[in-house]
Protein backbone atom coordinates (compact mmCIF):
# COMPACT_ATOMS: atom_id res chain seq x y z
CA UNK A 1 0.00 0.00 0.00
CA UNK A 2 1.37 3.32 -0.88
CA UNK A 3 0.61 5.78 1.19
CA UNK A 4 1.67 9.96 0.61
CA UNK A 5 1.50 12.23 3.43
CA UNK A 6 2.46 15.88 3.21
CA UNK A 7 2.85 17.80 6.44
CA UNK A 8 3.31 21.47 5.92
CA UNK A 9 6.97 22.78 8.24
CA UNK A 10 6.86 26.86 8.76
CA UNK A 11 9.97 28.31 9.28
CA UNK A 12 14.12 27.16 8.10
CA UNK A 13 13.21 24.34 6.28
CA UNK A 14 14.60 23.55 3.34
CA UNK A 15 11.35 21.48 2.24
CA UNK A 16 8.09 21.40 3.29
CA UNK A 17 6.73 18.29 2.79
CA UNK A 18 6.72 14.57 3.56
CA UNK A 19 6.82 11.06 2.01
CA UNK A 20 5.07 8.49 3.83
CA UNK A 21 5.28 5.42 1.31
CA UNK A 22 4.56 1.65 2.39
CA UNK A 23 3.63 -1.57 1.01
CA UNK A 24 0.72 -3.41 2.64
CA UNK A 25 0.79 -7.46 2.60
CA UNK A 26 -2.31 -7.20 4.92
CA UNK A 27 -0.27 -9.86 7.13
CA UNK A 28 0.07 -7.44 10.59
CA UNK A 29 1.87 -8.34 13.37
CA UNK A 30 1.59 -10.00 16.63
CA UNK A 31 2.06 -9.54 20.12
CA UNK A 32 4.70 -11.24 20.55
CA UNK A 33 6.92 -10.94 17.47
CA UNK A 34 8.27 -7.49 17.19
CA UNK A 35 9.48 -7.57 13.38
CA UNK A 36 13.01 -9.44 12.63
CA UNK A 37 14.46 -7.33 9.82
CA UNK A 38 13.19 -6.43 6.66
CA UNK A 39 12.93 -2.85 4.58
CA UNK A 40 12.30 0.03 6.12
CA UNK A 41 10.62 3.52 4.83
CA UNK A 42 11.81 6.42 6.25
CA UNK A 43 9.03 9.38 6.46
CA UNK A 44 10.61 13.01 6.64
CA UNK A 45 8.61 15.10 8.90
CA UNK A 46 10.60 18.35 8.52
CA UNK A 47 14.16 19.78 7.40
CA UNK A 48 16.04 22.72 8.58
CA UNK A 49 19.58 24.64 9.57
CA UNK A 50 21.34 25.61 12.44
CA UNK A 51 23.33 28.34 10.18
CA UNK A 52 20.92 31.25 10.70
CA UNK A 53 20.91 33.23 14.19
CA UNK A 54 18.20 33.39 16.44
CA UNK A 55 16.47 36.79 15.21
CA UNK A 56 16.62 35.44 11.68
CA UNK A 57 18.61 38.55 10.79
CA UNK A 58 21.62 37.02 9.67
CA UNK A 59 23.60 33.19 9.60
CA UNK A 60 26.46 32.01 11.74
CA UNK A 61 29.85 30.39 10.62
CA UNK A 62 29.39 27.07 12.57
CA UNK A 63 26.20 24.87 11.82
CA UNK A 64 24.85 22.27 10.28
CA UNK A 65 21.43 20.91 8.54
CA UNK A 66 19.05 18.44 10.43
CA UNK A 67 16.34 16.64 9.47
CA UNK A 68 13.30 14.70 11.64
CA UNK A 69 12.05 11.35 10.51
CA UNK A 70 10.08 8.68 11.13
CA UNK A 71 11.00 4.95 10.27
CA UNK A 72 8.47 1.83 9.59
CA UNK A 73 8.49 -1.57 8.34
CA UNK A 74 7.23 -1.68 4.90
CA UNK A 75 5.73 -4.85 5.59
CA UNK A 76 3.16 -3.85 8.05
CA UNK A 77 3.78 -0.60 8.98
CA UNK A 78 5.32 -1.23 12.07
CA UNK A 79 7.22 1.61 13.95
CA UNK A 80 11.27 0.46 13.66
CA UNK A 81 13.52 1.86 16.76
CA UNK A 82 16.69 1.48 18.29
CA UNK A 83 18.50 2.73 14.38
CA UNK A 84 20.75 5.26 16.45
CA UNK A 85 24.47 3.71 15.75
CA UNK A 86 26.08 6.27 13.34
CA UNK A 87 27.70 3.21 11.11
CA UNK A 88 24.30 2.35 10.61
CA UNK A 89 24.13 5.18 8.14
CA UNK A 90 26.09 6.13 4.44
CA UNK A 91 25.46 9.42 3.27
CA UNK A 92 25.74 10.63 -0.72
CA UNK A 93 25.34 13.45 -2.25
CA UNK A 94 24.61 13.19 -5.59
CA UNK A 95 24.95 9.84 -5.82
CA UNK A 96 28.44 9.66 -4.80
CA UNK A 97 29.91 8.94 -0.81
CA UNK A 98 32.46 11.76 0.29
CA UNK A 99 34.46 10.90 3.19
CA UNK A 100 34.32 14.79 4.42
CA UNK A 101 30.48 14.22 5.07
CA UNK A 102 29.57 14.09 8.34
CA UNK A 103 26.03 12.26 10.12
CA UNK A 104 24.89 11.74 13.65
CA UNK A 105 22.08 10.18 14.59
CA UNK A 106 19.62 9.91 18.02
CA UNK A 107 16.37 9.28 19.20
CA UNK A 108 13.73 11.59 19.54
CA UNK A 109 10.98 10.79 21.74
CA UNK A 110 10.55 13.74 24.11
CA UNK A 111 9.80 16.01 20.97
CA UNK A 112 6.80 13.43 19.84
CA UNK A 113 3.63 13.33 21.37
CA UNK A 114 0.79 11.57 20.13
CA UNK A 115 -3.07 11.57 20.59
CA UNK A 116 -4.86 9.13 20.19
CA UNK A 117 -9.05 9.22 19.75
CA UNK A 118 -10.70 5.55 19.77
CA UNK A 119 -13.85 5.57 18.27
CA UNK A 120 -15.86 2.62 19.03
CA UNK A 121 -19.14 1.56 16.88
CA UNK A 122 -22.31 1.39 19.17
CA UNK A 123 -25.01 0.87 17.28
CA UNK A 124 -27.83 -1.79 17.46
CA UNK A 125 -25.70 -4.97 17.44
CA UNK A 126 -23.82 -3.60 20.31
CA UNK A 127 -27.40 -2.37 22.48
CA UNK A 128 -28.90 -5.81 22.11
CA UNK A 129 -25.34 -7.70 23.27
CA UNK A 130 -25.20 -5.66 26.27
CA UNK A 131 -28.65 -6.86 27.51
CA UNK A 132 -27.37 -10.08 27.42
CA UNK A 133 -27.58 -11.64 31.14
CA UNK A 134 -24.12 -12.83 30.07
CA UNK A 135 -22.18 -9.62 28.98
CA UNK A 136 -20.12 -9.25 31.73
CA UNK A 137 -18.51 -12.81 31.22
CA UNK A 138 -19.15 -14.24 27.90
CA UNK A 139 -16.03 -13.86 25.33
CA UNK A 140 -18.47 -14.76 22.71
CA UNK A 141 -20.34 -11.64 23.70
CA UNK A 142 -20.15 -8.34 21.26
CA UNK A 143 -20.16 -6.00 24.70
CA UNK A 144 -18.13 -8.23 27.01
CA UNK A 145 -15.37 -7.96 23.88
CA UNK A 146 -15.48 -4.14 23.51
CA UNK A 147 -14.81 -3.33 26.93
CA UNK A 148 -12.34 -5.91 27.54
CA UNK A 149 -9.85 -5.02 24.12
CA UNK A 150 -10.74 -1.30 24.81
CA UNK A 151 -9.04 -1.87 28.28
CA UNK A 152 -6.59 -4.12 27.14
CA UNK A 153 -5.58 -1.41 24.27
CA UNK A 154 -5.40 1.54 26.62
CA UNK A 155 -3.19 -0.29 29.15
CA UNK A 156 -0.85 -1.11 26.18
CA UNK A 157 -0.23 2.64 24.56
CA UNK A 158 -0.71 4.86 27.59
CA UNK A 159 3.14 5.39 28.40
CA UNK A 160 5.78 7.45 26.22
CA UNK A 161 3.65 10.48 25.45
CA UNK A 162 0.44 9.03 24.73
CA UNK A 163 -2.83 9.45 26.01
CA UNK A 164 -6.08 8.42 24.68
CA UNK A 165 -9.88 9.84 23.91
CA UNK A 166 -12.90 7.61 23.88
CA UNK A 167 -15.70 8.10 21.58
CA UNK A 168 -18.49 6.44 20.06
CA UNK A 169 -21.31 6.25 16.99
CA UNK A 170 -24.42 5.10 15.83
CA UNK A 171 -26.63 6.59 13.59
CA UNK A 172 -26.68 10.05 15.06
CA UNK A 173 -24.90 12.94 12.96
CA UNK A 174 -22.02 14.23 15.25
CA UNK A 175 -19.91 11.45 17.46
CA UNK A 176 -20.88 11.40 21.60
CA UNK A 177 -17.75 11.41 24.02
CA UNK A 178 -17.35 8.21 26.49
CA UNK A 179 -14.67 10.05 27.85
CA UNK A 180 -13.85 12.96 25.31
CA UNK A 181 -10.68 14.88 26.10
CA UNK A 182 -7.03 12.82 26.29
CA UNK A 183 -5.99 11.36 29.05
CA UNK A 184 -3.42 9.06 30.57
CA UNK A 185 -5.74 7.72 33.41
CA UNK A 186 -6.33 4.31 32.27
CA UNK A 187 -8.97 4.62 35.26
CA UNK A 188 -10.99 7.45 34.37
CA UNK A 189 -11.20 5.57 30.64
CA UNK A 190 -12.17 1.84 31.94
CA UNK A 191 -14.92 3.73 34.23
CA UNK A 192 -16.24 5.04 30.86
CA UNK A 193 -16.27 1.91 29.25
CA UNK A 194 -17.94 0.28 32.08
CA UNK A 195 -20.98 2.40 30.93
CA UNK A 196 -22.08 -0.26 28.39
CA UNK A 197 -23.29 -2.37 31.28
CA UNK A 198 -25.61 -0.22 32.51
CA UNK A 199 -29.21 -0.82 31.46
CA UNK A 200 -30.25 2.98 32.35
CA UNK A 201 -27.12 4.73 30.46
CA UNK A 202 -28.11 2.46 27.11
CA UNK A 203 -31.34 3.89 27.44
CA UNK A 204 -30.61 7.71 27.72
CA UNK A 205 -27.77 7.26 24.99
CA UNK A 206 -28.06 4.44 22.95
CA UNK A 207 -31.19 2.97 22.35
CA UNK A 208 -33.26 4.11 18.70
CA UNK A 209 -30.00 4.87 17.41
CA UNK A 210 -29.74 1.31 15.18
CA UNK A 211 -28.10 2.50 12.34
CA UNK A 212 -24.47 3.12 11.09
CA UNK A 213 -22.79 6.57 10.22
CA UNK A 214 -20.01 5.28 9.75
CA UNK A 215 -18.37 7.44 7.06
CA UNK A 216 -20.18 10.53 9.01
CA UNK A 217 -18.03 9.46 12.51
CA UNK A 218 -14.71 9.35 10.67
CA UNK A 219 -15.30 12.44 9.34
CA UNK A 220 -16.16 14.64 12.33
CA UNK A 221 -13.70 12.68 14.40
CA UNK A 222 -11.17 14.53 12.45
CA UNK A 223 -12.80 17.35 13.23
CA UNK A 224 -13.13 16.81 17.06
CA UNK A 225 -8.82 16.05 16.82
CA UNK A 226 -8.05 19.50 15.09
CA UNK A 227 -9.70 21.22 18.20
CA UNK A 228 -6.39 19.56 20.25
CA UNK A 229 -4.07 21.67 18.66
CA UNK A 230 -3.15 25.22 18.70
CA UNK A 231 -2.84 25.41 15.31
CA UNK A 232 -5.06 23.49 13.56
CA UNK A 233 -8.24 25.07 11.58
CA UNK A 234 -10.98 22.99 10.66
CA UNK A 235 -11.49 22.72 6.93
CA UNK A 236 -7.86 23.78 6.56
CA UNK A 237 -4.13 21.92 5.88
CA UNK A 238 -2.67 21.53 9.41
CA UNK A 239 0.33 23.17 9.97
CA UNK A 240 3.67 22.65 12.20
CA UNK A 241 4.86 25.75 13.08
CA UNK A 242 8.22 26.85 13.52
CA UNK A 243 8.12 28.38 17.29
CA UNK A 244 7.07 24.75 18.62
CA UNK A 245 9.71 22.03 19.60
CA UNK A 246 7.54 19.18 19.81
CA UNK A 247 5.85 17.33 16.80
CA UNK A 248 2.37 16.37 17.96
CA UNK A 249 0.36 14.00 15.91
CA UNK A 250 -3.50 12.90 16.56
CA UNK A 251 -4.25 8.52 15.80
CA UNK A 252 -7.72 8.19 15.04
CA UNK A 253 -8.56 4.37 15.63
CA UNK A 254 -11.84 2.96 14.27
CA UNK A 255 -13.99 0.02 15.15
CA UNK A 256 -16.90 -1.44 13.19
CA UNK A 257 -18.63 -4.43 12.89
CA UNK A 258 -21.26 -3.25 10.58
CA UNK A 259 -21.52 -1.36 6.88
CA UNK A 260 -22.44 2.42 6.29
CA UNK A 261 -25.97 2.59 5.93
CA UNK A 262 -27.85 5.89 7.08
CA UNK A 263 -27.24 7.77 4.05
CA UNK A 264 -26.23 6.65 -0.01
CA UNK A 265 -22.73 8.24 0.69
CA UNK A 266 -19.51 6.64 -0.79
CA UNK A 267 -16.30 6.16 1.23
CA UNK A 268 -14.54 8.17 -2.11
CA UNK A 269 -17.05 11.21 -0.16
CA UNK A 270 -14.92 11.84 3.37
CA UNK A 271 -11.23 10.38 1.97
CA UNK A 272 -10.48 13.87 0.81
CA UNK A 273 -11.39 15.32 4.12
CA UNK A 274 -9.09 12.50 5.44
CA UNK A 275 -6.54 13.69 3.42
CA UNK A 276 -6.75 17.44 4.73
CA UNK A 277 -5.38 16.93 8.42
CA UNK A 278 -1.33 16.14 7.87
CA UNK A 279 -0.89 15.36 10.94
CA UNK A 280 -3.29 12.72 11.50
CA UNK A 281 -3.07 8.43 11.27
CA UNK A 282 -6.06 6.47 10.75
CA UNK A 283 -6.18 2.88 11.41
CA UNK A 284 -9.54 0.44 11.52
CA UNK A 285 -10.50 -2.50 13.27
CA UNK A 286 -13.38 -4.60 11.40
CA UNK A 287 -15.19 -7.49 12.72
CA UNK A 288 -17.07 -10.23 11.08
CA UNK A 289 -18.67 -10.82 7.34
CA UNK A 290 -21.07 -7.52 7.49
CA UNK A 291 -17.83 -4.92 7.13
CA UNK A 292 -16.92 -3.64 3.92
CA UNK A 293 -12.70 -4.72 3.90
CA UNK A 294 -12.39 -2.66 1.15
CA UNK A 295 -13.78 0.51 2.35
CA UNK A 296 -12.09 -0.23 5.82
CA UNK A 297 -8.75 -0.14 4.12
CA UNK A 298 -9.56 3.20 2.72
CA UNK A 299 -10.17 4.70 5.60
CA UNK A 300 -7.54 2.47 7.90
CA UNK A 301 -4.95 4.14 5.50
CA UNK A 302 -2.22 3.54 8.00
CA UNK A 303 -3.47 -0.07 8.74
CA UNK A 304 -6.57 -1.93 8.73
CA UNK A 305 -7.13 -5.22 11.22
CA UNK A 306 -9.95 -7.60 10.95
CA UNK A 307 -10.84 -10.12 13.24
CA UNK A 308 -13.14 -13.01 11.78
CA UNK A 309 -15.15 -13.60 14.61
CA UNK A 310 -16.26 -12.22 18.12
CA UNK A 311 -14.01 -13.83 20.58
CA UNK A 312 -10.63 -13.10 18.70
CA UNK A 313 -11.85 -9.41 18.86
CA UNK A 314 -8.75 -8.58 21.57
CA UNK A 315 -6.26 -10.47 19.81
CA UNK A 316 -6.62 -7.42 16.49
CA UNK A 317 -6.80 -4.76 19.27
CA UNK A 318 -3.72 -6.26 20.96
CA UNK A 319 -1.72 -5.93 18.07
CA UNK A 320 -2.87 -2.48 16.97
CA UNK A 321 -2.17 -1.58 20.97
CA UNK A 322 1.54 -2.86 20.24
CA UNK A 323 2.30 -0.94 17.26
CA UNK A 324 1.03 2.52 18.81
CA UNK A 325 3.01 1.66 21.45
CA UNK A 326 6.49 1.87 19.30
CA UNK A 327 4.95 4.91 17.65
CA UNK A 328 6.82 7.68 20.04
CA UNK A 329 10.39 5.42 19.50
CA UNK A 330 10.69 5.53 15.87
CA UNK A 331 11.25 9.06 15.27
CA UNK A 332 14.70 10.11 14.90
CA UNK A 333 16.78 13.43 14.46
CA UNK A 334 19.59 12.98 11.78
CA UNK A 335 21.83 15.82 11.62
CA UNK A 336 23.92 16.57 9.07
CA UNK A 337 27.26 18.64 7.07
CA UNK A 338 27.16 17.82 3.55
CA UNK A 339 30.56 18.39 1.72
CA UNK A 340 28.90 20.02 -1.02
CA UNK A 341 28.15 23.75 0.36
CA UNK A 342 25.77 25.31 -1.91
CA UNK A 343 23.15 24.83 -5.10
CA UNK A 344 20.80 21.88 -5.25
CA UNK A 345 22.02 18.23 -3.19
CA UNK A 346 20.18 15.16 -3.79
CA UNK A 347 20.76 13.70 -0.48
CA UNK A 348 20.62 9.67 -0.47
CA UNK A 349 21.70 8.04 3.05
CA UNK A 350 21.41 4.09 3.06
CA UNK A 351 20.57 2.41 6.29
CA UNK A 352 21.85 -0.73 7.42
CA UNK A 353 21.48 -2.29 10.73
CA UNK A 354 23.52 -5.25 9.88
CA UNK A 355 22.69 -6.87 13.36
CA UNK A 356 19.03 -6.54 13.54
CA UNK A 357 18.50 -7.21 9.62
CA UNK A 358 16.96 -3.81 8.96
CA UNK A 359 18.21 -1.75 6.00
CA UNK A 360 16.40 1.07 3.51
CA UNK A 361 17.50 4.20 2.32
CA UNK A 362 16.60 8.54 2.78
CA UNK A 363 16.20 10.01 -0.41
CA UNK A 364 15.60 13.78 -0.15
CA UNK A 365 16.62 16.80 -2.53
CA UNK A 366 17.94 19.83 -0.82
CA UNK A 367 18.57 23.49 -1.31
CA UNK A 368 21.67 24.47 0.63
CA UNK A 369 22.26 27.75 1.06
CA UNK A 370 24.41 29.79 -1.72
CA UNK A 371 27.12 32.65 -0.60
CA UNK A 372 27.99 31.94 2.69
CA UNK A 373 31.21 29.94 3.99
CA UNK A 374 29.94 27.88 7.11
CA UNK A 375 31.67 25.14 9.42
CA UNK A 376 30.60 22.13 10.15
CA UNK A 377 29.82 22.18 14.18
CA UNK A 378 29.26 18.27 14.36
Amino acid sequence: MNIYRYVLVVGLLLLSGCNRSGEDTGSHLGTSSYPSGGKVAFDVISKSNTLRDISGEGYLDRGHYSMIFQAKTVNGDFPVSSLTKDEFYTMYENGVHIDESKVRISQDTKNVSNQILLLLDFSGSIVDDCSDPNATTSSSNLCYQIVKSSEQFVDKIIAKNQTIAIWYFNSQQKIMPLYGTPTDDSSVLKTALNNLYSSSWREKNLEGFESTNLYGAVENATEVVCQWFQDCEIGKATVISNNKQNYDFATIVTFTDGRHNVNSDSVSSILPTLDLYKRNYYYTIGLGKEVDDDVLKLIGKDGYFKASQTDKLDEEFDKLGEQLSSFSNSFYRLDYCPAQQGGTLDLGIKVDDKERRFYGEIKERVNLINGIDFRCDL
